[in-house]
Order: C-alpha cells, then structure tokens, then sequence
C-alpha cells in the first residue's frame, strides 16, 4: 500500500502546473456530480394525497398509510402527502378501505336491508342512500373538495299528506383553499338537487360552504341578478360602439390620437294593457243564450188568423200565418242574446333595446397634424352618426390636445428596458468570447509549448546520438566480438555508467512529451 501511495505522489510531482490545474478541475466536477446525484436519490419527494381533511378522518388515513408502511406528511393546512409513485392508484386503494371522508355510502346501503326492515326503516335508508349519492356527486365537481348533503323528506304514508309537510335541503361544501364558488356554480348545484329530491324547490335549498358564507343569499334576490345582467350588457353594448368609431378614426387621425366615450340607454320596460269593450248585439249577431219555440195549430169552418206582432227588441218574437178557411196554426221563437263582449291583452317587453346613443369623440388634430375646420368636424359628425345609427345632435366632437406623460413615461421605461437588454446581450457577448478566446489560447499555447518540447527533445536526442557516435568510435579498438544486440546493450550500459545525468533528462523529456 505504501509503495502504490509512494508511485502516485512520484507521478503526481512529475506532472507540470497545468495538468495539475485540469486533473484537481475533473476530479472536483466527478465528486459535484457523485454529491448531487447522492442528494437526489436519498431525497424524499412528497406528492399531494388529499387536502382539507377533519381530523378524525385524517387519523384513519394516516393510521392507513403507516400500516401500509408509506412515509408521509401532514402540513397545518391539513392537507396530506405521501411519498409513493401514483398516487392515484393510493386514492383508490384507501377508498376501497373506506377512509376517505370523501367517499359515502349509495344505493348500495339499500342493498343490505334485511327481510325484518320495516318501511320506516327502508324510509330512513332511502333517504341516507339519497344523501350520500348526492354528496359524492357534488364532490366531484371543481373546486370542490368534499361535500355534505342533508334532506328533510316528508315520510310517505298511506294517508294525506300535510301541506305543511315539505322537502328542504342542506349541503355544506368543503372548498379547495382561494377557491370562490360562482353564482353559476352555486344554482347548478340547486338545480341539481331539486331535479333529485322529488318535491324539493329552490326556495328550500341552502348551500354553505367551510366558511359559514350562506351562498344561495346571491340567489335569493333575482332582481339584483337580473340588475348585474343589465348592468353587464350596457357595458358591452357601449365597449362595442366605442370599440367601432374609435378603430375607424384611428385609421385616419393616427393611434393615440383618438378617444371615443359611448352612453347607451337600454329600455327594460315591459307594459301589459287590458281592454274590454261591450257591444249591443244588432241583427242577430250575437251569442244565443237561450231559445224558445212555441207551435199552435187548430181546425175550424171558418178562416181567419191571429194578428202577431215583430218586434226587434229582444226578445224576438216571429208569428207566422196560414189560414185555409178551415185549418189554423201558429209559432212563436223567443231567443236571448248575450251581449258581444271583446278582451284584448297587449304585452310589450322591451327586453333591453336601444333606446338612446350619445357619443363623445375627443380628437387631438396637433399630434395627428391635421388642421381643424368647421368643415371636417361636420364631416366627422356625420361619419360617426351615420356609423352607429343616431342623429347629428347625439354626437359631440371635441377638440383637445391629449396628456402624454404615461406614454412618454412608459416609452422612457421601454428604453430602459432595451438599454438593459442589450448591455445584458453584450455582457454576455464579451463573457462568451473571453471563454473562446481563452480557450482557444490554451490550445494554441498547448500545441506550441509541444512543438518547442518536441524540438527541445529532437535536438537533445541529436547531442546523445552525436555523444554515442564518439563513444562507439572510441571503443572501436577493443578486440572483443559481440553480436548485434548485445553490442548495443553493451554500449547503452556504459553510457549509463558514463553519463547518468543525460541518460535520466532524456527518459524524463520522453515521459513528459508522451
């Protein structure tokens, strides 16, 4: 052991300055690298498993895990991580163990009745069926971690039932933290449950979320809902006229130069009128409430006839004669009338038209270098008038020159930023090209520190040759006969012996240019 530590320390002084400097470079990198990857590979990475559990049930689901023997850790929040590879695969594991709160007995409660279950018994698994089915459907839904439902259903009985005797609802909602449910959410929610509890109305539903807030309150009052609708689309309505002139004069005055403010008024009236009008009946156009026919019929020697009389005041009385001298009849018709009665109902639902258009355009014609004249405000006035569908006298051109500041601000800020930029680009630049350069002066130096050892070595290696050559030539008059190989054996042995110093500077000059 002694001996290798010895022949490492021998090696590492015979190396020069610089392969020094990359040997201790290589071997830090080596070691960063083996540290890092050391880190990594022992480092625990937890994932998230569930999030705002109660405390018992987040007891249940960590006594789970530790007899699954999962590492795990539980924040203040409440929320819970594991660290396992798929934790969806976790999920369902502990799901089919039943400790997710989450996770609430169905249908399938119903089938575990026993024959002896009264009706009130099959009542009351109905209806936590019911709740639990409800509750999982909610809690599925997004931004929602887990919900609760509650009914009030009116027991079924073979007897009237009281009117008093009504569905209500309950749902709590656990929401995910910073989630807010939307008002859209909260009545798919109410739809929900009254398309699932028969007799179950909006009115008796109520919707909690874990901070006590009462969400369907935003419900309650449809004319502050149908007011923000109203409100909503009046925006819109004037974005878009401002939108259109403002883009449309843009194109001839130049960006910035141009400022449109829009005012529409929507109509939301909704009028129902009634009318009744009574009309005496005339000639027999009328309703027929009654009628009555009398017949009268007699024989006789002698002829003659009752005088009748018309009358065309109601009742009408038609008499009709025939005489024969010896055969007599008669008929009377009695009808009542009713009176012509006419009902006419007009609804007339405005449904949000346009009832007013007012535009105010501010033009800077300094900036744009336009001259103003009555002519061209005319000219304008028309133009926009025309475009959105109003008179002359709802549109207001005014003249001004605009506040640039912000602009100038935030162009001088953009500068900045471009200054910035480019001495970011440029320092980089120069840091990369001195990376190259010095790099490339290593090499260069590199090669030209070998080229000046391989000529120091050559000339060297030319003196030794010219030394051995004098040698040789000296020894030339022993008598002795070698062979070829052992001659040259023979003479580098005594240039040993002779001459140590050269003989180890040329090994060492050939060790270092290898």
């Amino acid at each position: 052991m002694g001996e290798i530590i010895e022949r490492i320390q021998k090696w590492w002084n015979n190396q020069d300055k610089n392969r020094k400097t990359i040997y201790i470079s290589i071997a830090s990198a080596i070691l960063l690298i083996i540290i890092i990857t050391v880190i990594l590979s022992t480092r625990i990475t937890y994932k998230f498993l569930m999030g705002g559990v109660t405390e018992a049930n987040g007891g249940r689901i960590i006594n789970t895990l530790e007899e699954m023997g999962i590492k795990y850790n539980v924040n203040p929040n409440g929320s819970i991580y594991v660290d396992y590879g798929n934790v969806q695969e976790l999920r369902m594991r502990l799901a089919t163990q039943g400790v997710l709160g989450g996770t609430n007995q169905g249908y399938e409660l119903l089938q575990n009745q026993g024959f002896g279950a009264t009706s009130y018994d099959k009542q009351v698994n109905y209806q936590i069926a019911l709740e639990g089915e409800l509750s999982n459907t909610i809690s599925s839904m997004s931004g929602v971690e887990y919900a609760k439902v509650h009914l009030v259903i009116p027991p079924r009985t073979y007897y009237q039932v009281d009117e008093n005797s009504i569905a209500k609802a309950s749902v709590l909602l656990m929401l995910e933290n910073g989630y807010t449910m939307k008002k859209e959410q909260v009545k798919g929610i109410v739809n929900f449950l009254t398309g699932s509890v028969q007799g179950l109305t909006q009115e008796n539903v109520k919707v909690v979320d874990n901070f006590s807030n009462n969400l369907t309150d935003q419900l309650s009052n449809s004319e502050i809902g149908s007011a923000d609708s109203k409100f909503q689309l009046k925006a819109e309505i004037e974005e878009y006229y401002s939108k259109k002139v403002e883009q449309n004069l843009q194109s001839v005055f130049g960006l910035g130069n141009v400022v449109v403010i829009s005012e529409i008024n929507l109509n939301w009236e909704k009028l129902e009128e009634e009318a009744r009008t009574v009309e005496p009946v005339v000639d027999e156009n009328g309703i027929v409430l009654s009628e009555q026919t009398q017949t009268e019929s007699s024989s006789s020697g002698s002829s003659g006839a009752a005088p009748g009389t018309t009358s065309n005041i109601p009742p009408f009385t038609y008499e009709t004669q025939e005489s024969t001298g010896q055969f007599y009849s008669s008929s009377n018709t009695i009808r009542n009338y009713d009176v012509n009665e006419i009902y006419k109902k007009t609804v007339q639902d405005k449904s949000g038209d346009i009832s007013d258009k007012s535009i105010t355009v501010f033009i800077d014609f300094a900036n744009a270098n336009i001259t103003e004249t009555d002519e061209l405000r005319a000219q304008i006035n028309k133009a926009v008038s025309t475009a959105v569908g109003t008179t002359d006298q709802n549109i207001t051109i005014l003249s001004m020159a605009f506040n640039r500041t912000a602009e100038t601000q935030r162009a001088q800020y953009q500068e900045q930023l471009d200054q910035r930029n480019r001495r970011i680009i440029m320092i980089i630049t120069i840091i990369i090209s001195v990376v190259v350069i010095t790099f490339l002066l290593y090499v260069f130096t590199r090669i030209l520190k070998r080229r000046r050892t391989y000529k120091f070595i050559e000339e060297r290696k030319k003196k030794l040759e010219d030394r051995v050559q004098e040698f040789v030539s000296e020894s030339e008059e022993e008598v002795e006969e070698y062979t070829p190989s052992q001659e040259a054996q023979r003479r580098l042995e005594d240039i040993v012996e002779k001459r140590p110093d050269d003989v180890a500077e040329i090994i060492k000059l050939w060790l270092n240019s290898k």
